[in-house]
Parts: C-alpha cells; sequence; structure tokens
C-alpha cells in the first residue's frame, strides 16, 4: 500500500509542529511552558548552536544535496540526546519563522513506527517516512528534522549476532533514502546509547557527537529550571543543591534523567516532610 492512500501516514503525534515546540522551547504560554526540557550547559549549547548553523547554511543555499545528510548523537543513557534534538528543531524553526519561509516540523521516529508484521512492510515505511518528508508531511513545502530515536534497535550492524535478515533489508532501504534525501529541505537525526550497534555504513553517513554525562554546574541549571522546584524558599533552594552536589560526588547522580529523578524525590520529601517511600533507582 503507497503512502498515497493515507495508510502510512505519521501519526499526529509523531509530527511535531513548530507551534508545539514553542510551548516546550520558549513559548509565551506560561501554562505550556516546561522550562526543565530547556537544554542547558556550554557543551550542550554549542553542540546545538553548530549542528543548527551547518542545517540553516543547507536550507539557505538550496543544496539538495548537500554533503552533510544529517548527525549522529550518541552517549549514555538519559543525558539529552532527544530533547537536544526536538531543540534542534525549534531552533531552526525559530531562524525561519516568518512569512516568506515554510514552517518546519519535527516528525519523532522510533522502532514502534517502523516495525511491521508482514515482510516487506517496514521497509515500506521507512520509503514512505521519506516520501513524506519530500512532501512536507502537514503542510506543503514544511521543512522537517527527522529524528530517529534509539536507533540501534531500527537499523542494526549487518555483523553483529542480534542482527536478521529483515535488519539487512531494512539498512538497505535507509542507505538509498538518506542519499536521496533533499538537504534544503530536510535533516536527519539519529540518537543511540549503543552506537557500535549501528551499522557502519549508516554511521559513516552522518556527523557523529557525543553527548557525554554532564557536569554538576548543569546539572544544577537543569534542575533548577523544574517550575515546581522554583516555588521553594532560598534556604531550600541551597539544601537541593548541597544534596544534588554529595549524589553526583557519590555516582547516585551521573545523568540529566538521574537529576531529574532526584530532584522529584527531594520535592517529594520536602512536600511530605519525611523520606519518601518510592524506590530510588538503581546504582
Amino acid at each position: 500500500m503507497r503512502a498515497s492512500d493515507g495508510h502510512h501516514h505519521l501519526s499526529a503525534g509523531n509530527v511535531i509542529s513548530f507551534d508545539k515546540l514553542s510551548l516546550l522551547f520558549g513559548g509565551t504560554d506560561d501554562a505550556g511552558v516546561v522550562r526543565g526540557s530547556e537544554v542547558v550547559g556550554d557543551r550542550y549549547h554549542d553542540l546545538l548552536q553548530e549542528i543548527a548553523a551547518i542545517t540553516e547554511y543547507q536550507w539557505r543555499s538550496s543544496s539538495t544535496r548537500g554533503l552533510v545528510k544529517g548527525f549522529l548523537l550518541s552517549g549514555p543513557p538519559g543525558t539529552g540526546k532527544t530533547t537536544l534534538a526536538k531543540r534542534l528543531a525549534y531552533e531552526l524553526g525559530r531562524r525561519f519563522d516568518n512569512d516568506n519561509d515554510p514552517p518546519v516540523a519535527l516528525a519523532f521516529i522510533d522502532g514502534g513506527e517502523i516495525s511491521r508484521s508482514r515482510y516487506g512492510e517496514s521497509e515500506e515505511r521507512i520509503r514512505d517516512i521519506f516520501l513524506h518528508a519530500k512532501s512536507g508531511f502537514t503542510a506543503q513545502g514544511q521543512r522537517s528534522v527527522l529524528l530517529f530515536d534509539d536507533v540501534e534497535s531500527i537499523f542494526m550492524a549487518r555483523g553483529s549476532q542480534h542482527a536478521k535478515e529483515w535488519h539487512f533489508s531494512q539498512d538497505s532501504v535507509f542507505f538509498h533514502s538518506i542519499d536521496d534525501i533533499d538537504t534544503s529541505r530536510s535533516t536527519i537525526i539519529l540518537t543511540s546509547n549503543r552506537p557500535d550497534l549501528i551499522d557502519e555504513a549508516i554511521r559513516d553517513r552522518f556527523l557523529s557527537y557525543v553527548v557525554d554525562y554532564p557536569d554538576l554546574e548543569t546539572l544544577l541549571k537543569m534542575v533548577e529550571q523544574i517550575p515546581a522546584l522554583q516555588e521553594l524558599s532560598g534556604t531550600q533552594q541551597a539544601e537541593l543543591r548541597k544534596d544534588l552536589l554529595a549524589a553526583v560526588n557519590d555516582g547516585t547522580v551521573r545523568s540529566m534523567r538521574d537529576g531529574q529523578r532526584f530532584a522529584m524525590r527531594h520535592f517529594v520529601a520536602k512536600l511530605l516532610k519525611k523520606e519518601s517511600l518510592a524506590e530510588r533507582p538503581a546504582d
């Protein structure tokens, strides 16, 4: 079944408009702004600006066959790779937010979006996603960021002991789709916790960046942006910083996800005026 019949269209929840991205990253609707989703820290900011600059150049210069097809963000779980990719889509949308430019949208694609039970359907799904990118998804002429999240679960290295025959077929379709992408209107972001499991021919087609564990100051900034914690008194915030520092030093908190979980437990403890009964994260 072809894309034109509507059966394979990405669901509304998988295509995120610039308006929705604005609510996550700097929108004016206070009820919708999730400040904890903002990208913080010099390393994250530098990565964002570099990737945005490369993509903006190719889009503005109408480079339909640009050298850079996309970017691979790899690193440990919970370090903000997916958030960084979403923030990139917002940044590009902001830079192209005028009447003379088509809008920018983010297409979020994971293993569940690709996997199909019948032979050949997953390959067709991959082709359709790139076909939709070419036509603009929900708006004619719309530019897009294609985010393939946890890509090692979709496009596994052909030499991997875990790879199946259908992985080879999916990889092949993806190779050709990458090579044919119109880089004046779309860019691809891959995220991965295990880049060693991704087929080398895919890795070689992308600029690769490591998104590692953040430093203490970045963790503190991230935690301080969580709206509920901004309601704490000065004394309580100082106590939070002290406890977070101790958790970082003993290895309990390493990633941004760890920091968010720590902040949640800290908030609950202050609310209940006692240690929470919720399970602590595993070491």
